[in-house]
């Protein structure tokens, strides 16, 4: 069953961080990313999400507001399994991870 973790935090944080800052959080997914694939875990798609001033629907959420910034969308047999992937997404500050069912049809394994 496929599930996405959704990562949200406040968008204006990201404004504010040095690029030691980013490179530590990019360093801690990456790291969390080499976990799950060690651990056996199909990794469908991970990303972290333009910048919401390149949405074209709708304006920035605006500060305060925690706003989607990244995802891992993953394959594993049970909720559960999902859940404990779930709380070792790396969040740093205000950050905080959804997770989510996801209905659709499931992708076909490659041969």
């Amino acid at each position: 069953m496929e599930y996405a973790l959704l990562i949200y935090g406040p968008e204006v944080a990201w404004d504010e961080m040095s690029e030691n800052e980013r490179e530590e959080r990019f360093t801690a997914n990456r790291a969390f990313g080499r976990a799950m694939f060690e651990a056996g875990v199909r990794v469908v798609y991970g990303a972290r999400l333009a910048r919401p001033d390149f949405a074209e629907a709708e304006p920035r959420a605006g500060e305060g507001v925690l706003e989607l910034g990244g995802m891992w969308l993953i394959d594993v047999e049970t909720e559960e399994e999902a859940r404990t992937w779930a709380d070792r997404v790396p969040v740093f500050g205000e950050n905080r991870v959804e997770l989510r069912r996801c209905d659709g049809p499931r992708r076909r394994e490659e041969n």
